[in-house]
């Protein structure tokens, strides 16, 4: 693996004073960046993070601070822009062919991906959840990330189907009238879910699933997904009550620990992502970052190609974050364009200010 004293110790004048300045600092950035995803991984006792589940709605390999902690509140959304994805082109295929085939237990079809921290879990499913095949073919389409979050109810069970409901376009006054009744208020919720999604060809995508450790009931209200509803009491606090079978409905999850997968969809229905093999597309993920906003890539740094390629390690974030640090220290681009009503105005606000 190479670093920048060895860098320097070839002694090659190839490698500008500013390169190596930005390769110390990336090195050292990096080695902070790797023991976070590192400790992301181990955490949680094999169950993918010791942090509270909660629901929200960020691709792995953006939208993470730079500065702040990589377990701090996590939020994804259902857009992507495909342009700047690279590597997932055939397993967007085959994923395009699992949700449309018709074949299924029930009418109902449920599967996992799973991979570490970093490996593109959420930017594959935004990319086939806006795949225009996919789109055309399930209505409603709901994205729900199971993150924690601040302001999120102390029940993780009743915060997962609160967001669904809420992604469906139901009230909030009617969301929290269902769920505050301490001892019915899991399966009033699900009653309702049921409900919105009964006879509709729906595909939900559950981001991030974790299990807490604090929740006694995990287990059994989202286990197992494609089970059936019975007259049993016991089903009606459980999220397979929640998704009526028979119409064609899906749900895509996402986690780090195949614990879970298999327990909500079964060995079976489990699909594993495994890191990036080719080091062109981690320099394009990493070169896409840094040239956004119109900035220019230094090529001073192109003799640092194999280093930070190497440092990536096969994971898109690691890419992203690489290209987040060096974008955040260039300088920003000159608007050489002017809009003749903005400088009529600047010039009417100096006259007034003259005055």
């Amino acid at each position: 693996m190479s670093s920048p004293g060895k860098l320097i110790s070839k002694g090659q004048s190839i490698y500008s004073p500013e390169a190596l300045a930005f390769a110390y600092k990336l090195d050292k950035r990096l080695k902070e960046i790797s023991k976070k995803l590192e400790g992301g991984e181990g955490s949680g006792k094999g169950e993918g993070s010791s942090t509270t589940a909660a629901a929200a709605t960020t691709q792995d390999a953006a939208d993470v601070s730079l500065t702040g902690n990589l377990d701090t509140y996590r939020w994804s959304s259902r857009t992507v822009d495909p342009s700047k994805v690279h590597g997932f082109e055939d397993k967007e295929r085959f994923l395009e062919r699992l949700l449309l085939r018709k074949e299924s237990k029930n009418g109902f079809k449920a599967f996992a991906i799973v991979g570490m921290t970093g490996v593109g879990k959420t930017t594959l499913c935004q990319l086939i959840f806006n795949n225009k095949k996919v789109k055309d073919h399930f209505l409603p389409r709901i994205w729900v990330c199971l993150s924690k979050q601040p302001e999120d109810d102390e029940d993780n069970s009743k915060e997962t189907v609160k967001r669904m409901l809420m992604c469906l376009g139901v009230d909030d006054e009617i969301i929290q009238e269902a769920g505050k009744d301490q001892n019915l208020g899991l399966q009033k919720l699900m009653f309702a879910l049921r409900l919105q999604l009964m006879g509709k060809k729906y595909l939900i995508v559950l981001d991030d699933v974790r299990k807490p450790d604090d929740v006694r009931n995990w287990d059994e209200c989202f286990g197992d997904l494609a089970s059936e509803s019975t007259e049993d009491d016991k089903c009606y606090g459980q999220l397979a009550y929640g998704l009526p079978k028979r119409h064609g409905g899906t749900v895509i999850i996402t986690t780090r620990s195949e614990e879970i997968a298999k327990k909500m969809v079964g060995e079976e229905n489990l699909h594993r992502l495994p890191i990036l093999k080719d080091d062109e597309i981690c320099w394009k993920i990493f070169k896409d970052s840094v040239e956004k906003d119109g900035k220019k890539f230094p090529e001073n740094l192109m003799p640092l190609k194999d280093m930070i390629v190497d440092k990536c390690a096969g994971l898109p974030l690691a890419a992203k974050m690489m290209g987040e640090i060096l974008h955040q220290k260039l300088p920003k681009r000159p608007n050489t364009q002017t809009n003749p009503a903005e400088s009529q105005n600047q010039q009417q606000s100096q006259q007034q200010s003259t005055v």
